[in-house]
């Protein structure tokens, strides 16, 4: 079925692939770009929306695993069973760990992606089988027939028995060769492509599928290469594969010889690389689905817009997951989206004949893979990929290690830093040239699977330790600009400096010291890329010493191609994009490596961007919107205070202890119930949508993500037609939440200036959270189509609402309010802890929520409430911290029980085997007294204060002093003063501040001192 387009198919596309070509329901004949984000070049007419269905492909037309089972059921003698046998009990042994693990969608099957392949394959050989030999498969009792006619003469146009088999049309349009994949080449294609880990990968896979296919029995003796090498019982896919075929053909008098020809590996083969090329993966399962496989690639393109987000703050807006395009109905049907806008030139339309359709092609982007696994699975390389990737070997960064006759006494630290920071395995006892993982390098010199996860770098950490501790200044560069002076410039430490700090970080075996001072110094992000650049010079050097220039590969693909020799072609065309891409590391200039823009002038230019008369005009608005609320009591009222408070609240009458100042209906407040309550008149889709999220049955739905959703849909959608615009536009915008709001902290910025404090990795972590969050929503289908891409793709968006509901959601009755009005209200530390409830009222015939005055206020003053919450909370949450917090406490964190500590097996006497410490107090001294006793496997005391006996003190002393000394140490760093004047930069210094105040207190006080 098909809603806006309908696609036929043209043979051959450039990449090997069938083309697929749309229809457009337009009047004329027209040239069509590709478009993302809906930004609409001029004279042009997007004819097709990102996110519009194009077609839907039902479950009949769908080959996967659950239906190949339906058609051959398990019945004891199905030969299923066998195939089970053969892709699970000898996986395991025959496959690479990767391919072989089962995926969450069929973990019941245990079936990893290339067992998929087999199967798949394996059905197509017998629907073929049957095709081409209709005739003597043609059966009175074949129940393939599935449009339940009984007429057995109606021979049809494809000049063969559609009762053989209903997929003939679909097997006519393959391709009848082999895809050339990586595992069909020769000696001469493998020798052309010179990449010994992919030759491995291809010759490996052709050994693995002819094991599978040939059993000892067989007659061919292991196929093309005599590998043979399956079990001796005679077991194999070949023989599965003839019960298959005889079990298709239905209950039978007579014995069913199946022609050879069905049985061939090379058939095999075919049907392997049709499948492995064109079945789409939706979560962990494959699906072959005819019209969906013929969209070719083409990589999306960015808009000016987002091209320039990334260039000033990195990437904003999330590459959509292919899910998102792709989604399985409950009736297992696929219907598949645009991933793009389709564009038609509307000047070419306006020359073309009314009466002619407009064909235009379509194209999909395959996800962000590099162009390895193109010739791997799909057996094309394309020519524009901007996830492609040149590896680069780690050798490469041990260079100056491996010299004769060169022996460094600090190779010894480097690998002791490597270990500790898990970048190495644990048990490797000798640094040597194949120690470092080899790194894919993009042109941009971002490498693959390199912070995925925040905080996480493991090859750029690899890189910059080695490149730090083993080699010396005048590596890579001999002139005046080299990536060190560079630094010494900009930051003022020397490579003499930063080395020695490196190696003082790892003899004290702290290793939040050791990833700041080895891996994450200033300017390492520049030292690593200088590393990428001279490696990416010394392989091309490499090369064209032994004449193999980037020329010579051109002409020989040229020739490749004259001749129809397509994997060869592949091979070389393979070899030249990762020239280019090395090409370009190497060319690439090093000036104004991790250059931001100017932190300084950012911040002016936000403060500037909203003036004071701006805010005040908010005010107004919003004060008639409270008006229009008409709360029971109010004796606040907001005002714009400064101080770095911006807008703060005012009592309208004196206030007593114990008086209430506010009270809130429930219709007054954004939260889950009135969320839901007042999307009657807004549309069912988005109704539908908060409710799906209010619903899900998770350990852990508070509401956030539907109050995530329902704040993205009000700010950014309904805009001036929200009944809640006046508070949403007087809250901070994206520009001033990001110049103090942790979510948005940049982690070169952290390592800098928050440095030896545990709420580094706190923040980091919290930036995690937020990002799951963020890539969850963005695969939600139904959260894209409600409130667009344009809002649930772009980061900005989404953190300012996850900000936004962390630093202002209010808690009573076991739920999370935004409250208008009361959360203006500003902290302090003074007083009672905040506290609102819902109380019974006496003129309105509900709840309230109301909240009372912790202290004296008089008329006219500032109201402040004590969020009773110590600083790194206020900090990490809110942006903010407060001067003498009765609360506060340094944040102890990344203690753990490993399994092989003395006291693991009394680890369930722990709260926790991975604890945080709030450390402040005699208390918290003896809470992590009592982890310290349990870990190192001590004898517990009689109480409390027997936690701090002399045989777990120098426990505490040891950790405590190298807290103090960690941070004593990122105290003493030089910064700008001009720095300061940016308050979150100010913030994170004070941090450290504080918790050095704080461990030097603990020590002294309760540790030092004798009993």
């Amino acid at each position: 079925s098909s809603s806006s387009s309908s696609s036929s198919c043209q043979l051959e596309s450039t990449d090997g692939q069938c083309a697929a070509t749309s229809s457009a329901s337009t009047s004329s004949s027209a040239a069509a770009a590709s478009s993302d984000n809906r930004q609409t070049p001029p004279s042009s007419t997007i004819i097709i929306h990102h996110l519009d269905p194009l077609f839907t492909i039902p479950s009949t037309l769908i080959l996967s695993i659950e239906s190949i089972i339906d058609t051959y059921a398990l019945s004891s003698s199905s030969p299923l069973h066998s195939l089970n046998h053969i892709l699970i009990s000898r996986g395991a042994e025959l496959f690479p760990r990767e391919h072989y693990q089962a995926p969450v969608g069929v973990a019941r099957r245990g079936m990893g992606l290339v067992q998929q392949d087999i199967v798949i394959g394996l059905h197509l050989m017998v629907e073929e089988c049957h095709y081409l030999h209709a005739d003597l498969f043609n059966n009175d009792n074949d129940d393939d027939d599935n449009n339940g006619d009984d007429d057995d003469d109606d021979d049809d146009d494809w000049g063969r028995s559609s009762r053989a088999s209903h997929w003939g049309p679909y097997l006519d349009i393959l391709p009848q060769y082999t895809i050339p994949r990586l595992d069909t080449f020769d000696d001469e294609e493998y020798a052309a492509l010179k990449d010994e880990k992919l030759e491995y990968t291809g010759r490996n896979s052709r050994r693995v599928l002819e094991r599978l296919y040939y059993s000892n029995d067989d007659d061919d003796g292991g196929g093309a290469s005599g590998g043979g090498g399956g079990s001796s019982s005679g077991l194999s896919l070949k023989t599965v594969l003839q019960a298959m075929i005889r079990q298709k053909n239905g209950p039978t008098s007579l014995p069913l010889d199946v022609p050879e020809t069905c049985l061939r590996f090379e058939t095999f083969h075919r049907f392997v690389g049709i499948v492995s090329s064109r079945a789409m993966v939706l979560k962990g399962v494959k699906y072959l689905t005819p019209l969906a496989e013929m969209i070719n690639y083409s990589p999306k393109v960015r808009t000016t817009v987002q091209q320039h987000h990334e260039k000033k703050k990195g990437e904003d807006h999330i590459r959509a997951p292919f899910d998102l395009y792709h989604s399985l109905s409950p009736d297992n049907s696929i219907t598949v989206r645009s991933d793009r806008d389709i564009i038609l030139d509307d000047n070419t339309a306006s020359t073309s004949s009314s009466a002619t359709a407009t064909s235009i092609q379509l194209f999909e982007d395959y996800g962000p893979v590099d162009s390895s696994l193109f010739l791997e699975a799909h057996g094309f390389v394309p020519h524009e990929n901007p996830n492609n990737c040149a590896m680069i070997s780690g050798s490469s960064f041990l260079r100056r290690k491996s010299a004769v006759g060169r022996h460094d006494k600090n190779v010894s630290l480097v690998l002791q830093a490597l270990k500790a920071l898990h970048l190495i395995h644990p048990q490797v006892r000798e640094l040597d040239m194949m120690l470092l993982e080899d790194v894919c390098v993009k042109s941009d010199l971002g490498m693959v699977d390199d912070g995925n996860t925040v905080g996480r770098r493991p090859a750029s950490d690899s890189i910059a330790i080695t490149s730090l501790v083993l080699g010396d200044s005048h590596d890579n560069s001999n002139n005046n600009n080299s990536v060190w002076n560079r630094i010494e410039n900009k930051y003022g430490e020397t490579f003499v400096s930063l080395r020695e700090k490196c190696l003082a970080a790892i003899r004290s075996e702290d290793t939040e010291r050791m990833e700041i001072r080895c891996a994450r110094y200033p300017g390492s992000d520049g030292v690593v890329k200088d590393a990428l650049r001279t490696a990416s010079g010394r392989s091309i050097k490499r090369y064209e010493e032994d004449g193999d220039t980037e020329e010579k590969l051109v002409l020989q693909l040229q020739q490749a191609e004259l001749e129809g020799r397509d994997r060869l072609a592949v091979a070389l065309r393979f070899r030249i994009e990762e020239r280019k891409i090395l090409s370009q590391i190497a060319n690439s200039t090093g000036v104004g490596d991790g250059e931001k823009e100017d932190i300084v002038t950012e911040q002016m230019e936000v403060e500037s961007s909203e003036s004071v008369g701006n805010i005040e005009a908010k005010l107004i608005a919003f004060n008639t919107f409270v008006e229009s609320l008409d709360l029971p009591l109010n004796k606040i009222e907001p005002k714009l205070v400064g101080d770095g408070m911006r807008i703060g609240t005012c009592a309208t009458e004196d206030l007593e202890v114990g008086d209430a100042y506010i009270s809130l209906p429930a219709n007054s407040v954004i939260d889950v119930t009135t969320a839901l309550a007042g999307v009657d008149d807004k549309s069912s889709d988005f109704a539908s949508l908060l409710r799906k999220y209010s619903e899900l049955n998770t350990p852990y739905n508070d509401g956030f993500d539907m109050l995530l959703l329902y704040l993205l849909h009000e700010r950014f959608l309904l805009k001036e037609q929200s009944r809640w615009w006046p508070y949403l536009d007087l809250l901070p915008s994206i520009e001033e939440l990001s110049t103090f709001h942790p979510l948005f902290f940049e982690e070169e910025e952290m390592n800098r200036y928050l440095a030896g404090s545990d709420v580094r990795g706190f923040i980091l972590r919290y930036q995690q959270r937020a990002a799951d969050r963020y890539a969850a929503l963005s695969s939600d289908l139904d959260a894209n189509l409600v409130l667009g891409s344009d809002v649930l793709l772009d980061k900005e968006k989404v953190y300012w609402a996850t900000a936004i509901i962390d630093s202002r959601s209010i808690w009573w009755g076991g739920k999370r309010h935004i409250s208008p009005l009361l959360d203006l209200v500003n902290a302090d530390s003074q007083g009672a802890a905040h506290e609102t409830k819902l109380e019974d009222s006496e003129d309105v015939n509900q709840k309230l929520a109301v909240t009372r005055a912790s202290r004296h206020v008089g008329k006219g003053e500032q109201v402040f409430e004590n969020y009773a919450q110590p600083n790194y909370l206020l900090f990490a949450y809110h942006g903010f911290l407060l001067e003498d917090n009765a609360n506060d406490c340094a944040l102890l964190d990344g203690l753990f029980i490993r399994r092989n500590d003395p006291g693991a097996k009394s680890a369930h006497l722990l709260r926790s085997r991975t604890p945080t410490f709030c450390i402040r107090d005699l208390a918290s001294i003896e809470e992590l007294a009592h982890f310290l006793r349990v870990k190192h496997g001590l004898a517990s005391g009689n109480s409390s204060a027997a936690n701090l006996d002399d045989d777990v003190r120098p426990l505490l002393i040891d950790l405590l002093e190298g807290r103090v000394a960690r941070l004593m140490e990122a105290m003493s760093n030089d910064v700008d003063k001009e720095t300061f004047a940016l308050p979150r930069l100010n913030l994170m210094r004070q941090m450290v501040k504080n918790d050095l105040m704080h461990f030097q207190h603990a020590l002294k006080t309760h540790v030092l001192v004798q009993n």
